[in-house]
């Protein structure tokens, strides 16, 4: 009687543990541009060890293909083609290019079922880091079968703490009319530092994100419009932002970010008809930025940040400031995430 009611409780769960998500790697198409081209070199074979290094369990297996005899598929109609042969539905392809002073990699994860391209991943390093951009892009492509299959994997990956100091020119405008006609935006300069507890968060479609926040500290010159009075405004601003930021590729970010600002003003204006008078106003306000930035190296990085400033005073006053900078970073310590 025992042994009857544990035989069909075995069936119903043998295919459970037998299921898991099978993706399949087809042969890669390797180009090497560089002076002394090195031709052996195996894609398909690198990034699966690159995959089968990172703990997944039987949820998610990585295969090669049964017949690699194939040519590297390189398009759509090509991986469909390969998957009706091989019978699988998840397939990834693509090529590496490498070149004298980099190396890149894009491979797509097709699916067979849809007969479309479920997901497109970029990898980009030095020429002489092949195997760091190939150990990328598979970490890469693990955390989005992991979010889109909510499969529970968490591995293992190195992030780092980072503090850095950004220093920053550019200039500014009001937006309004009833500004404009009174007010015109000169220069503006800012410091300040920067918090990235994590730069290895979260990913997004394949690109690796992150939170910062900080303290922007950032000073403005306007004048007054001389057709009608002599005046000079000069505003100190305390800003603490919070930004997320993606990854695009190594080397290439972008941002956006929300902030409170505390802002003092000194304004000082003379009538035609009356003495030079002094005012000083102090208030709150909102900040909304986002930008552009590009790292030379892990300590010095340059951006291009557009700020949008709306004050809380009497007569509230909406500003656009671009801006470019220099971010030098002061402080980092590596750290080990789970996500």
């Amino acid at each position: 009687m025992k042994a009857a009611l544990f035989l069909p409780v075995l069936l119903l769960l043998l295919p459970a543990a037998a299921s898991s998500l099978n993706v399949y790697v087809a042969p890669l198409l390797y180009i090497d541009e560089t002076a002394i081209p090195n031709q052996n070199v195996n894609v398909q074979s690198d990034l699966l060890s690159a995959l089968w290094a990172v703990e997944t369990g039987v949820i998610l297996q990585f295969r090669s293909l049964r017949d690699n005899r194939v040519n590297p598929p390189q398009s759509l109609t090509d991986a469909v083609a390969v998957s009706r042969h091989e019978r699988i539905e998840y397939l990834l392809y693509g090529y590496v290019v490498r070149r004298d002073h980099s190396v890149q990699m894009e491979i797509r994860l097709s699916d067979y079922n849809h007969r479309r391209v479920a997901q497109t991943f970029f990898s980009m390093d030095d020429s002489d880091n092949y195997h760091r951009m190939i150990n990328d892009m598979a970490l890469k492509v693990i955390a989005h079968m992991n979010d889109v299959f909510n499969l529970g994997i968490m591995p293992e990956r190195t992030g780092t703490t980072r503090i850095s100091v950004p220093v920053s020119l550019g200039y500014w405008t009001p937006t309004q009319s009833s500004w404009t006609q009174v007010m015109f935006g000169t220069v503006v300069g800012g410091s300040g530092f920067e918090l990235i507890p994590n730069d290895n968060l979260f990913t997004f479609r394949g690109m690796a994100g992150y939170l910062s926040t900080g303290i922007d500290l950032k000073y403005r010159f306007g004048v007054g419009d001389p057709s009608t009075y002599q005046a000079y405004k000069h505003t100190m601003y305390i800003t603490i932002p919070a930004r997320i930021n993606l990854v695009l590729a190594r080397q290439h970010e972008v941002f956006v970010g929300l902030g409170v600002v505390y802002f003092l003003d000194i304004f000082s204006m003379a009538d035609r008809y009356a003495d030079r008078q002094t005012h000083l106003f102090n208030n709150m306000g909102m900040n909304i930025n986002f930008g552009y930035r590009f790292a030379f190296n892990e300590g010095i990085s340059i951006f291009f940040r557009n700020d949008f400033d709306s004050l809380f005073n009497k007569r509230t006053l909406v500003s656009y400031s671009p801006v470019i900078g220099v971010n030098i970073q002061v402080f980092s310590r590596e750290i080990v995430n789970r996500w």
